[in-house]
């Protein structure tokens, strides 16, 4: 928590020493419709993924059920660890460089920017390096997403709707269904390690589609429409 309030006191300086503003240049003041941004920006990602994996539990004849183990202190921690995360990334790729670049360079060089830096980072993030496949299957999906993020930002002027769509995505896969395995097993988990059908065929590739481009395109259609 710590170095989210440091980035936030660096995002403040920078904004006063070079644009003679605070941060409330990144929407950071509550309204009815940054609170609406919030509300969409949190369900939209929940809602989707939990149908998919439901679908891909039910395909796979691996179905999902409730971690008895799982306790409210357990809860807490994973909550606590995605917000922390989510948080720390969308103020350096979403918050202020990013409104800085959008200013002086456009929106569209902008978000591009910031969609390769976060490709990039999670090389680092995510200690890939020397493997060459992981790298480029890696960059191409979270750099999709950062350009994703970044348009939220620009569209809505606001942090808050990056943050929520961010946060919805990890929320559902890291804690609800326990797909991360970085933070352990959470609320529901698979009764089976492997799925039942075969990594080829047509329906698994469907279900990979939807995984990865669906919902970036459904997203965008979304972010399209915000005026």
């Amino acid at each position: 928590m710590i170095g989210i309030l440091i980035e936030l006191f660096i995002s403040w300086a920078l904004l006063r020493l070079f644009e003679k503003r605070n941060l409330e240049a990144l929407g950071i003041e509550l309204s009815t419709k940054r609170l609406k941004y919030l509300g969409i920006g949190i369900l939209f990602p929940m809602l989707y993924y939990t149908i998919l994996f439901l679908v891909l539990s039910y395909v796979g004849k691996n179905p999902y059920y409730l971690n008895t183990n799982y306790s409210s202190a357990k809860f807490l921690d994973a909550f606590g660890y995605v917000f922390r995360s989510v948080a720390f990334e969308t103020l350096i790729f979403q918050g202020v460089l990013l409104y800085m670049l959008i200013k002086h360079f456009g929106s569209r060089k902008a978000i591009l920017i910031s969609a390769v830096s976060f490709g990039i980072y999670h090389w680092f993030s995510w200690n890939l390096f020397g493997q060459l496949f992981a790298m480029l299957i890696t960059f191409l999906t979270t750099g999709i997403m950062g350009y994703l993020w970044a348009m939220a930002f620009d569209k809505s002027k606001s942090i808050y709707l990056p943050f929520a769509i961010h946060f919805g995505f990890n929320f559902t896969s890291m804690v609800l269904f326990s797909k991360d395995k970085n933070i352990g097993q959470q609320i529901l988990i698979q009764t089976y390690t492997i799925d039942t059908y075969s990594p080829g065929s047509l329906v698994s590739i469907l279900l990979l589609a939807c995984y990865f481009i669906g919902f970036p395109i459904l997203l965008f259609l979304y972010l399209k429409k915000i005026r």
